[in-house]
């Protein structure tokens, strides 16, 4: 079943509500807390929320009708969940249409090659006066073309950029992280993520270390788990942090063998929860007002999944295939490539707790 996004009078749209499991691009996909089929009550959707597939369409749509700039204002205080393409739909404006999510922070999102049902990744100009941009992620020419843009008509404003940003390696973030030179900037980011891009990388940034912005700043949070070099970048007077891929508005995050480790990902997640931000702006996806409750959920959503693959295991080594079938049978079997991926995380963070053995296949210790 499809939302409908109707424009009316070219002045509101007309929104059908959905779940926020349906809108987070979870759809198929159970959320529980604690045990069996349990689902966690905790997460409202405060406003209306649409699901990711939308269909554009004319006449009467069963739903709210909010006017363009009340609509946009909803979704800049993360009380709205829209995809992408709804909100280049339902705000229009400027050829560049980025939006102002918090006093320093402007967030563009951009067109990138990114795992489904995200289809863009969001891109920020942070600061005033001196400002960074952070994720140079499109591999597009004209989205990369758009970035510069963006960049350009700042500088015309007589603000100076000072850098470009990365917050990990993955090519969703960095496909154009050739564009620093071309701006004229360095780039900066972790030394893991350094030594994984092609662009050379003019500072090491290190957790805990604080980047300058005339009258703003960043604050440097190391959050490895979803990638060796990932950071989040909190700006502390409006304590918005804006956090890569260690959450999503829309889809979720894979934590992937080999470069991805499940035990620090969790362990990033709650360091991300301890900085007590306002506001978190992920990747993909929109505005999250509620982090904590956030981090909470996919906390307890990462654990719940382990105990599953704990309960799946027996004394007879077994198969990812075989067990993929059991610990995600709560989700479209479409989907089961991917999981495999997630679930042989969960299987190596086992081992390294003593909890289970790899041996051919894998079993219960």
């Amino acid at each position: 079943m499809s939302s409908r996004v109707v424009d009316a009078n070219g002045d509101s749209i007309v929104l059908e509500e959905r779940e926020l499991a349906v809108a987070h691009g979870a759809l198929g996909w159970d959320f529980p807390e604690g045990e069996g089929d349990e689902r966690i009550e905790t997460w409202p959707a405060r406003g209306d929320v649409i699901r990711d597939e939308v269909t554009l369409c004319t006449g009467e749509a069963a739903g709210v009708r909010w006017r363009r700039e009340s609509l946009r204002e909803a979704w800049a205080r993360g009380e709205v969940v829209l995809p992408p393409w709804v909100i280049h739909h339902a705000f229009g404006g400027d050829e560049v249409q980025s939006w102002q999510v918090a006093p320093s922070v402007r967030m563009l999102p951009v067109r990138t090659p990114t795992l489904p049902p995200a289809t863009h990744t969001n891109t920020f100009l942070v600061g005033a006066d001196v400002f960074v941009l952070i994720e140079p992620a499109p591999v597009d020419p004209a989205e990369q073309d758009l970035l510069r843009r963006w960049v350009d008509d700042a500088r015309k404003e007589g603000r100076r950029c000072e850098a470009v940003l990365a917050t990990h390696h993955h090519h969703d973030h960095v496909g154009g992280a050739s564009l620093a030179a071309e701006l004229g900037v360095p780039l900066w980011a972790h030394e893991e993520t350094a030594s994984r891009v092609s662009a050379p990388v003019g500072r090491l940034l290190r957790d805990g270390e604080r980047i300058a912005l005339g009258e703003f700043a960043l604050d440097v949070v190391f959050t490895p788990g979803h990638a060796p070099g990932h950071l989040c970048f909190v700006e502390p007077k409006s304590g918005t942090a804006i956090v890569g891929d260690m959450v999503a508005g829309v889809g979720t995050i894979l934590v992937e063998p080999g470069e991805g480790d499940m035990s620090l990902y969790l362990d990033s997640l709650r360091k991300l929860r301890s900085v007590g931000a306002r506001k978190m702006l992920p990747a993909h996806g929109g505005v999250i007002a509620d982090p904590a409750a956030w981090i909470d959920h996919y906390v307890a959503h990462r654990l719940a999944r382990e105990a599953k693959v704990r309960a799946a295991l027996t004394a007879e080594p077994q198969s990812v295939e075989t067990l993929v079938a059991v610990v995600y049978a709560d989700t479209p079997r479409a989907l089961w490539g991917l999981a495999a991926l997630s679930l042989r995380a969960h299987l190596e963070k086992l081992v390294r707790d003593g909890d289970a053995v790899d041996d051919g296949g894998w079993r219960a210790r």
